[in-house]
């Protein structure tokens, strides 16, 4: 698969990022509580600039064959993304990383699960992937839960794995089997 695709779901499109998505990015982005557990991403505030940049990298094309990478809309605006990062040493040993993040006006109605499972259920019908795996900050009881209602198992906790804004901060390690995927 070399070109972005868009995948429906009972009540999402997960679709390519455009330019037109920032002032959706920035309005859930800018939430203290939504950025407590993201790394990777600058301090809130995050600025226009700073969304403009991350839909750049998100909505280019060339990307694609290593962070297929979908906006998760709903009800006709983004609310957040989902992806799955391939590095080198990820496709030489088939398998794929999955992130997301979710608005927090969004949490607790599945819409993140089922985001995720139209991901990884696509990802296993199109890739040859052996695996799929996840990072989570043990403290973030709502993405573990994702997670386990993915199917996915606990495979250990990494401490003081990543050091983010000074803190290092344990991951725990998911992961589910082409195998065990009940798609």
């Amino acid at each position: 698969m070399d070109r972005p695709v868009k995948l429906t779901t009972e009540r999402l499109l997960l679709r390519p990022f455009t330019l037109d998505d920032v002032g959706d990015i920035l309005e859930y982005t800018n939430d203290s509580e939504w950025a407590r557990y993201q790394v990777n991403i600058p301090p809130v505030p995050y600025t226009r600039k700073d969304a403009e940049a991350l839909v750049a990298m998100f909505s280019d094309p060339s990307n694609w064959e290593t962070l297929q990478i979908f906006a998760i809309t709903f009800e006709g605006k983004v609310i957040g993304e989902i992806a799955l990062n391939q590095r080198d040493e990820d496709r030489q040993n088939e398998r794929a990383e999955l992130t997301y993040s979710l608005s927090r006006q969004h949490w607790g109605k599945g819409l993140m699960t089922e985001a995720a499972w139209a991901v990884i259920n696509w990802a296993f019908q199109t890739y040859s992937f052996n695996r799929m795996f996840a990072y989570c900050d043990p403290r973030n009881v709502r993405s573990r839960r994702v997670l386990e209602k993915l199917g996915m198992k606990r495979e250990g906790q990494l401490r003081s794995h990543l050091k983010w804004n000074g803190e290092f901060r344990d991951q725990l390690y998911y992961g589910i089997l082409r195998a065990e995927w009940k798609g």
